[in-house]
Order: structure tokens, then C-alpha cells, then sequence
């Protein structure tokens, strides 16, 4: 839980600290990451790798993935996003030598906060569907899981092909519906 918190409010630090000298540069190829987790439900785990998931999707502009594992769903960035990152090119638009070179010390020390991935429970999940343009992955209360998370230049939810989320909710219910029995 405490590890939870922190690497949260880290991530929030971190996107601070990088859209301050972006602030004022033009936006370009760069990427954005933005979490949000009010709750305990979800939680940080190390970063997946794509190929042990039962099914997984990756966004259009290829930043992030959804996986689907045995008995939790997580978001995370792929290695091309994480790459681009990483990359002269991702700070090459912020105006300014220091603002540039302060982008650049920012995101390599905080490179290790990103590769990992947020989680949430299957048995927590109460449907899955696609509607309104999105993935829509819903708490029994109602709640979107992931409905706050950006990860490249927009909602992560929204960021997939229509035909992968709609099938990455079928195999969502699916998979929870073999946890209830």
C-alpha cells in the first residue's frame, strides 16, 4: 500500500517536473503519463511482460498496452513508448538548453518509475464493454477503472481500435467469470 502511494505521488511529481520546462515549448512527439489511482483497489506491480498475458492490446499511436492476466488487468507502457521516452527526441521541442537539459535528468531519474505497470483485480470487476468511443472496464459501483489514466497524448482508454477493445471486454468478462466459479 505505502509503496502504492509513493510511487503515485511520484508520478505526479514526475509529470510536474516535466511539464514545467514544457510548459511554454511546443508540443510535439513528446510523451505524457498521467495516473491517477483514488483508491486502493488498484495497485503498482512491476511491468508485465506482454507475452505471458492471456490477451493484450496496444494503443494506436503504440505507448501503452492493456494486458489481461490470470487474475488482474494492467496498464502499462510498452517498450516503444518507454523507448521514446527515453529519447533525445522526447525533450528536443522544450525551448531552452537548461529547460532541456533539466527534462533530461528528470526523466532518466525517474525511468524506473514508469517501468511498471498499475493493476487491478478481476474479481473487482463488475463488466466490461465498449461504448462512447472507449474501453470501458466498470467497479460495481459504476466507477471506470483507468478512466483518469493517460499514457501518450490522450485517455488511455480511448487510445485503442475500436475492434481490439471490444474484444479485449469479452475476454475480460470472460475471465471473470471464471474466477466466480
Amino acid at each position: 500500500m505505502q509503496f502504492s502511494a509513493i510511487l503515485s505521488s511520484s508520478l505526479t511529481l514526475a509529470v510536474a517536473i516535466i511539464a514545467a520546462p514544457v510548459a511554454g515549448a511546443q508540443d510535439s512527439a513528446g510523451t505524457h503519463v498521467t495516473v491517477h489511482v483514488p483508491d486502493s483497489i488498484a495497485h503498482v506491480v512491476d511491468r508485465q511482460q506482454v507475452h505471458r498475458a492471456r490477451f493484450a492490446i496496444v494503443s494506436r499511436d503504440g505507448q501503452a498496452a492493456l494486458l489481461l492476466m490470470d487474475t488482474t488487468i494492467v496498464a502499462q507502457m510498452t517498450d516503444r513508448g518507454l523507448a521514446q521516452m527515453n529519447s533525445r527526441e522526447a525533450t528536443d521541442t522544450i525551448k531552452g538548453v537548461v529547460n532541456r537539459m533539466f527534462a533530461r535528468m528528470a526523466l532518466g531519474a525517474l525511468q524506473p518509475l514508469f517501468d511498471h505497470g498499475v493493476a487491478y483485480h478481476l474479481r473487482d470487476l463488475a463488466d466490461a464493454k465498449y461504448a462512447d468511443g472507449r474501453l470501458q472496464l466498470l467497479r460495481a459501483n459504476g466507477d471506470e477503472v483507468f478512466h483518469d489514466t493517460n499514457i501518450g497524448k490522450g485517455p488511455l482508454m480511448e487510445s485503442f481500435w475500436p475492434d481490439d477493445a471490444k474484444a479485449f471486454a469479452a475476454r475480460a468478462r470472460a475471465a471473470r467469470a471464471r474466477l466466480a466459479h
